[in-house]
C-alpha cells in the first residue's frame, strides 16, 4: 500500500478521533490594570476639545500632510504698471452685440461691477502667519483622487503675498470692485478661540490696499474653506454648535472692516450644502476625520448642513441690522441656473421646472418668504427636515438685503420616468429629493450653446438664460426682492489647460463671445424688461484653483503662470473691461486711505 493510500484511508478515522476528544477550548490570561473597549470612529458621539495650544495647530497640520511652499514667501511691494497693455485687435476684432436693438442703452452710475476670487483658490501661503487648516487643505491632500488633476491650494496665484500688485492692476485697468474671500482659519485657526494677530495684520492691509487703490471691496465671509478643527471636534455642518462659531467670526471680521466694505456676503452658494458637502469624507475608510452624529453624508448631511447655513447667516443678518447698525447691505450668494421646461406643454416637464428651481433656490429663499421651509421642501423630505421655531422663522424672514445669484448657464428641465410623486414619497430613488431632471441638449440633438472645457461638462454658453432667469427671480421666485446682483458669472474656456503656448491662451474667443453676450443680456433684464439688476462680477480675476477640477480648468480672464506666478490679460478681460466702458456702470475712485482700522 503507498503511503499516500495509507493516509487517506486513515483521514476518516483520524478526523472522528479528533472529535471526539473532549479537548479544552484556548483561553487566554487577562493582564492585570488594563480594561477594553469596542473602537469606531465612523460614528463619534462625544466631541473633541481643543485648549488652542501651538502644539495642537502643529498636530492639525499633520494631519493634513505636507504643505508645498512657493518662490514668494513674503509681502512683495508693488512695481509701476505698463502704460498699456499687450491687446487683441491686429486682424481679429473682438465680439460684437447679437442685438443691435441694445447698442443705445446704457446703466445707470451706480451699476457695481468688478472681478471676483477667493481665498483657499488665488491666495495659497497655506500654512503660513499662523493660518490653521481648512478642510480644503484636507481634501486636497488627504482625500486620494478628490481632486482631478492633484492639485492643490497650497500655492496658486500666492495671492496672499501679491495682492498688492494685484490691486495695481486692478486700478490701473479700471475695476471698480473687487470680491474676494476672507479665511475663516487665517482669523481663527481652531475656527474659535484666540484671533490670530498675523492673519489680522495681513486682511488689514488688504483692506488699506484695496481702498489706496481706489477699489471698492465686497467680502464674501464663507467660501466653503470651514477651518478643519471644527470638523474634529463635532462635525461642523452637522452640528448646532457650528452657528455660534460661525456668528464669532463674522461679528469680528464685520466689526472691524464695516468702514469700508459696502457689500458683506455671508455665504458662498449655500448650496454647496447639496453637490459639495454631502460628499464630504466624515467616517469614511480613509479616516480623514470622524462622522458626529452618524451623518457620514448623502441627505443627512445636506439637511444638516443647509439647516445650519440659514440659521447662522439669519444670526449675523440680525446683529448687523439690529445691534451693530452696519453702513453697508448684507446678504448671501445663491448658486443657480435657469430653467426652461423642455415641452412647455408637458405638466411633467413644467413640474420639472418648479422643482428643480425649488431644491436649488427654494431650499435657501425663506428670507424673501414666510421664514419657513417652503410646501416643496416638507412635503418631499418630511420628518427629514428640521423644524425652525418661529423664533427662527422670524429672524430668517427679511435677512438678505438683496438677491444675489452666482449664474453661469441654462437648462432645459424634463421629467422623469413614473413621474415626480412616485419619486418624491421614495427616498430611496436615485432622483430623491429633486426628481426632476434636466439637460444641456435640446429635443432635436443640438446642445444650447458652445460647451466650455470638457472638465466642466455642466457648463455651456447660454446668454438669453440669464435675461430669462432675472425676469423669472424678481416676477415669479421671489417678487418681494429689492434688487438683484449678478455675483459670479464666467466660462471655462475649452481645452485651455492643455495649451502650452501664452500666445495661443491670451485669444480666449469662446469667453470672449461669453462675456459680450451675458452682459448685453444683463442689460436688457434691466433696461428693457424692467428688472432691478444692480450689479454684476465676472469670474475669475485670474486663473486658480477650481475645486474638484483644480489647476487645470481655467476660467479667468488673466493668464496665470504658474511657476512665475506672472499674470497676463486675456482678450476676454479687455471685452469686459470694454463693455463697461462703452455702457456705464460705476467707476474707480480714490479714496483717503490714511483713516487706522479698529
Amino acid at each position: 500500500m503507498s503511503t499516500l493510500l495509507s493516509i487517506l484511508l486513515l483521514l476518516p478515522a483520524t478526523i472522528a478521533w479528533q472529535n471526539s476528544t473532549s479537548s479544552p477550548s484556548p483561553t487566554f490570561l487577562q493582564p492585570v490594570g488594563y480594561s477594553t473597549k469596542v473602537y469606531n470612529v465612523s460614528a463619534a458621539t462625544s466631541t473633541l476639545s481643543y485648549a488652542y495650544t501651538d502644539e495642537e495647530l502643529a498636530m492639525l497640520w499633520n494631519q493634513v500632510g505636507k504643505i508645498a511652499i512657493g518662490p514668494i514667501t513674503t509681502t512683495v511691494s508693488p512695481t509701476p504698471e505698463p502704460s498699456a497693455y499687450p491687446r487683441p485687435g491686429a486682424f481679429h476684432a473682438q465680439a460684437a452685440s447679437s442685438d443691435a436693438s441694445l447698442n443705445s442703452l446704457t446703466l445707470p452710475d451706480d451699476f457695481v461691477w468688478g472681478l471676483a476670487s477667493s481665498a483657499y483658490q488665488v491666495e495659497g501661503a497655506a500654512k503660513a502667519e499662523g493660518k490653521g487648516p481648512s478642510i480644503w487643505d484636507l481634501l486636497a491632500h488627504r482625500d486620494y483622487g478628490a481632486v482631478s488633476d492633484n492639485s492643490t491650494g497650497d500655492i496658486v496665484a500666492s495671492h496672499y503675498y501679491l495682492y498688492k500688485q494685484d490691486f495695481a492692476r486692478l486700478a490701473k485697468l479700471g475695476v471698480p470692485y473687487f470680491s474676494p474671500s476672507f479665511s475663516w482659519p487665517r482669523f481663527f485657526p481652531f475656527g474659535s478661540g484666540p484671533v490670530n494677530k498675523q492673519g489680522v495684520a495681513h486682511y488689514d492691509d488688504v483692506i488699506l490696499s484695496m481702498v489706496a487703490n481706489g477699489i471698492k471691496p465686497v467680502v464674501t465671509l464663507f467660501h466653503w474653506d470651514t477651518p478643519l478643527a471644527l470638523f474634529n471636534s463635532y462635525g461642523a455642518w452637522t452640528d448646532p454648535r457650528i452657528v455660534d462659531d460661525y456668528f464669532n467670526y463674522a461679528k469680528f471680521v464685520i466689526s472691524r472692516y464695516d468702514k469700508y466694505v459696502p457689500i458683506w456676503y455671508t455665504f458662498n452658494e449655500p448650496q454647496y450644502c447639496n453637490w459639495q458637502y454631502e460628499n464630504y469624507p466624515a467616517g469614511n475608510s480613509k479616516g480623514n476625520y470622524p462622522a458626529y452624529h452618524n451623518i457620514t453624508g448623502g441627505i443627512k448631511a445636506r439637511i444638516a448642513c443647509s439647516h445650519y447655513t440659514i440659521l447662522a447667516h439669519a444670526k449675523v443678518a440680525k446683529w448687523y441690522h439690529e445691534e451693530f447698525k452696519g453702513n453697508g447691505r448684507i446678504t448671501f450668494k445663491n448658486s443657480g441656473n435657469y430653467y426652461e421646461a423642455n415641452n412647455t406643454s408637458s405638466a411633467a416637464d413644467i413640474d420639472a421646472v418648479a422643482r428643480n428651481f425649488e431644491f436649488v433656490l427654494g431650499w435657501f429663499g425663506g428670507c424673501w418668504r414666510d421664514g419657513d421651509y417652503s410646501p416643496m421642501l416638507k412635503a418631499t423630505l418630511g420628518s427629514m427636515l428640521p423644524n425652525f421655531t418661529q423664533e427662527e422663522k422670524t429672524m430668517i424672514k427679511g435677512s438678505c438685503d438683496f438677491f444675489a445669484i452666482d449664474a453661469y448657464t441654462g437648462y432645459l428641465a424634463s421629467g422623469i420616468k413614473g413621474g415626480s410623486a412616485a419619486c418624491a414619497s421614495n427616498s430611496s430613488h436615485p432622483a430623491f429629493p429633486e426628481c426632476a431632471s434636466s439637460s444641456s441638449v435640446a429635443a432635436d440633438g443640438f446642445p444650447l450653446g458652445p460647451s466650455a472645457d470638457n472638465a466642466m461638462s455642466w457648463l455651456y454658453s447660454t446668454p438669453i438664460g440669464i435675461r430669462r432667469f432675472l425676469n423669472t427671480i424678481a416676477k415669479t421666485l421671489f417678487p418681494t426682492v429689492s434688487d438683484i446682483v449678478v455675483s459670479e458669472f464666467g466660462f471655462a474656456e475649452p481645452f485651455e489647460g492643455e495649451q502650452t503656448s501664452l500666445t495661443n491662451i491670451l485669444w480666449d474667443l469662446r469667453r470672449v463671445d461669453y462675456y459680450q453676450n451675458f452682459l448685453d443680456n444683463i442689460l436688457a433684464a434691466k433696461v428693457v424688461d424692467g428688472v432691478n439688476v444692480t450689479g454684476a462680477f465676472g469670474w475669475a480675476v485670474y486663473d486658480n484653483f477650481e475645486w474638484f477640477s483644480g489647476s487645470s480648468v481655467k476660467f479667468g480672464l488673466q493668464y496665470l503662470n504658474q511657476t512665475s506666478l506672472e499674470r497676463y490679460p486675456k482678450a476676454s478681460m479687455f471685452q469686459f473691461l470694454d463693455w463697461f466702458k462703452a455702457k456705464g456702470g460705476a467707476r474707480i475712485s480714490k479714496d483717503n486711505a490714511t483713516t487706522p482700522l479698529l
